[in-house]
């Protein structure tokens, strides 16, 4: 409303000088000319008074002064960020969505006695620069591992998104009582001559224990044959560790995604806290550049014998559209 009275007040529709121009004489009696001018003037003055209070009151609001262009300052001005909506696929189960401009609130509806997983990707993949998107938790009623971040969207959104084979996921998995960071990790040939070291030292070791003969005639046949096939064969698996001991998922729990295309980086916030940067097996800084990556969700709904009325599920809201917030 101010910036609309203020565009009224002060020209960008209407210039200033032109409310205080002359108007074509009209044929109306000299008295009468008067009043309506006297009327005018004083209807002009107190305009003219109310916008000006109006505008040194909020002068905080506007950025610059009268130039086009204006913005004000706070959540409901800020440029929009990258914003996506939530594929639902024929093979998800029992999703309930709640759609409400840039949130999206989803559980799962649980019929079965023992429960299953819906992955939920975006429909849009993430663009050049920095996004961040949030999930929010508005309720956690299992010690279950979920799991939050970005993939490919080619994924099975019938598994949880870890557990797909040579498909690329990149987040922070947790449940009430335990967490761990995820990567897609590339199988290289290093990889196998390392697992193959590490197997001839403990044959080493068990040359000095009497099972040695035993394992040498039927173990390690076997032991070979599967060796053979390690790191070979596959573009590569996901992977977890705890190596930066990220907090729980609980209720009331904010998990903000933060991913950076240019720099290929990919950064965790928890309740607005920034929690630090993605890292590789190399304990080098995740590279996501030249990937084409979706938001990703997992989540369980748990069944129970005793029916569908004790089933339960986390329930969350995905927000979207967001700026990414100041790094520290």
């Amino acid at each position: 409303p101010i910036s609309r009275l203020r565009v009224a007040a002060f020209g960008a529709t209407l210039p200033t000088s032109s409310l205080f121009a002359a108007t074509p004489a009209m044929a109306i009696p000299h008295s009468a000319q008067k009043r309506a001018g006297r009327s005018a003037v004083l209807a002009l003055a107190a305009a003219g008074a109310l916008s000006w209070k109006l505008l040194s009151a909020s002068s905080s609001t506007f950025v610059g002064s009268a130039s086009p262009g204006l913005r004000t300052i706070g959540a409901t001005a800020r440029r929009a960020g990258y914003a996506f909506d939530v594929v639902v696929a024929d093979k998800h189960r029992g999703i309930v969505l709640d759609k409400k401009g840039g949130k999206i609130e989803l559980t799962t509806k649980v019929t079965s006695s023992g429960g299953y997983w819906n992955t939920v990707l975006g429909d849009k993949p993430l663009p050049a620069g920095r996004s961040y998107f949030e999930v929010h938790f508005l309720d956690k009623p299992d010690d279950v591992m979920e799991y939050i971040g970005v993939a490919e969207a080619s994924m099975d959104v019938t598994l949880p998104v870890h557990k797909n084979k040579e498909k690329e996921f990149y987040g922070w998995g947790a449940s009430q009582t335990d967490s761990a960071t995820y990567m897609f990790m590339v199988c290289k040939a290093e990889y196998r001559k390392s697992e193959e070291a590490d197997i001839k030292r403990q044959e080493d070791r068990l040359k000095t224990v009497k099972e040695f003969e035993d394992y040498d005639k039927k173990a390690k046949p076997k032991l070979s044959e599967q060796c053979a096939t390690w790191w070979t064969g596959l573009k590569g698996m996901n992977i977890g560790g705890d190596r930066m001991r990220l907090p729980m998922f609980n209720k009331g729990t904010t998990v903000g995604i933060d991913v950076d295309m240019d720099k290929g980086t990919l950064s965790f916030w928890k309740n607005g806290k920034y929690l630090g940067l993605l890292h590789d097996v190399d304990n080098k800084p995740m590279n996501l550049k030249g990937k084409k990556l979706v938001p990703a969700m997992s989540f369980f709904g748990r069944g129970s014998f005793s029916g569908p009325q004790y089933a339960s599920a986390s329930n969350v809201e995905i927000r979207t559209g967001l700026e990414p917030p100041p790094l520290p």
